[in-house]
């Protein structure tokens, strides 16, 4: 009888979470998590270290200046792919507002800043998912620090996803020029084992 109860119980609960669960809530979708999207893109690399860097100072008011807006974060963690002393590629996952909600994004470079992959992590929006069509994406790919980044001039919206494509390219420009500024730039520490 006990056991019985306690499935009740559990259903019930269940049940009242889901109903009383944001509308937001119940449209999240997780479609990569950062272990696999790391071992996938990484496959060839012997090992993928990270970096953990602080914009302060004038560095912070540099990038802030070249991105035409303030960084929402105080740090930022890089991964770094190495073969013996070669350096295969970075990696950043963070975050950036869709109309309502945070979309988690991670921008995948070559060892000399290129991005060479993005992939939306996490989409909480009821619409807009648009971006995660591979045509959408791969305008991204190639582009530095210094490419343009603007929805509608230097990329191609998509009907419907206009607000979750601008925070897509915001992410990914914000990430080009932290790589730069920090890491590429030797600003950042050494990476550390993972």
């Amino acid at each position: 009888m006990i056991t019985k109860l306690k499935y009740i119980f559990s259903f019930t609960s269940l049940v009242g979470a889901l109903t009383f669960a944001s509308p937001s809530a119940l449209q999240s979708q997780v479609f990569h998590s950062v272990r696999t999207l790391l071992s996938s893109h990484f496959r060839d690399s012997a090992s993928v270290s990270y970096v953990r860097v602080r914009p302060t100072g004038a560095t912070r008011s540099r990038i802030e200046r070249r991105l035409g807006r303030a960084l929402a974060g105080d740090q930022y963690t890089f991964f770094v792919a190495q073969t013996s002393d070669r350096v295969d590629g970075y990696a950043l996952f963070d975050e950036e507002r869709g109309q309502h909600e945070m979309i988690s994004f991670g921008t995948f470079f070559d060892a000399q800043g290129r991005v060479t992959r993005v992939e939306v992590m996490a989409y909480r929006e009821p619409y807009g998912d648009g971006i995660r069509a591979a045509r959408f994406r791969e305008q991204l790919v190639g582009r530095t620090a210094d490419s343009g980044f603007r929805v509608g001039r230097d990329i191609d919206s998509i009907s419907g996803s206009t607000i979750s494509a601008r925070s897509m390219c915001i992410a990914v420009e914000r990430a080009t020029v932290l790589l730069e500024e920090m890491v590429l730039s030797g600003a950042a520490a050494r990476p550390t084992a993972r």
